[in-house]
């Protein structure tokens, strides 16, 4: 387990973004993150929403011990350099373009990192039913609230997106809001656990098993104002 940050430090980490980190940007990143949907499989691959940061070099480090692992330098965009043991034989950056294998590091992306509200809903709201109106008879025409709120749950990023969409339709952002963005930019500034993608001939991703867990950290919590958030096909 990575050590977590506690309350007072992280208000100390806010206090000091407040100077050098515009707001906006962190707001529309955290926009971005609650408007993505969540993990799924679909034709037998894993779509995994993430932060994903593009491998710049691999490069095979010095022989190990081991005959059967092997140990690669990894350089990244925005993450600090890594050094990654594997079964797997890599194909160095170093080698003909045509070759060359896509790499991505990946931060699987965890939507409590978002501090979202309560939704408010309750077992009581699920089951009570609405008095239908006149025009709501019609099966085909009209859902039940309990239908309409399961419908909901099911799909919950798109119905906390639609909470924070209809907030900010009432007007500019509260300062909660802000500090709430800031708070996110400097989780993400502390070491996750991430994941060794290398791309296929289908655009899809394979996962790099390691020999250990892969902790990487940004290098600069500014560069986070360009972070990469898309969704991933893993075989």
């Amino acid at each position: 387990m990575l050590p977590s940050l506690s309350k007072d430090e992280i208000q100390a980490l806010v206090s000091s973004l407040r100077i050098s980190v515009a707001v906006e940007p962190a707001m529309k990143l955290y926009t971005l993150l609650d408007n993505t949907t969540a993990p799924r499989f679909a034709n037998c691959r894993l779509q995994l929403p993430c932060i994903a940061f593009r491998v710049t070099a691999v490069k095979r480090s010095r022989p190990q011990d081991q005959e059967t692992n092997l140990s690669y330098e990894v350089k990244t965009d925005g993450v600090h350099d890594l050094l990654i043991t594997t079964e797997e034989k890599l194909i160095p950056s170093s080698r003909a373009i045509a070759t060359r294998q896509t790499f991505l590091l990946v931060r699987p992306w965890d939507r409590y990192l978002l501090e979202l509200p309560d939704s408010g809903l309750s077992v009581e709201d699920l089951s009570a039913p609405e008095v239908p109106r006149e025009h709501e008879l019609v099966d085909s025409e009209s859902h039940s609230r309990s239908s309409r709120l399961i419908d909901r749950l099911r799909q919950p990023f798109a119905f906390f997106g639609s909470l924070s969409r209809s907030s900010g339709n009432r007007g500019s952002a509260d300062p909660e809001s802000h500090l709430r963005a800031l708070r996110l930019i400097v989780r993400l500034g502390q070491p996750f656990h991430a994941f060794l993608l290398a791309q296929q001939r289908g655009g899809e991703y394979k996962r790099i098993a390691t020999d250990r867990t892969i902790i990487a950290q940004v290098k600069d919590i500014a560069s986070l104002r360009t972070t990469d958030v898309r969704t991933v096909e893993i075989l």
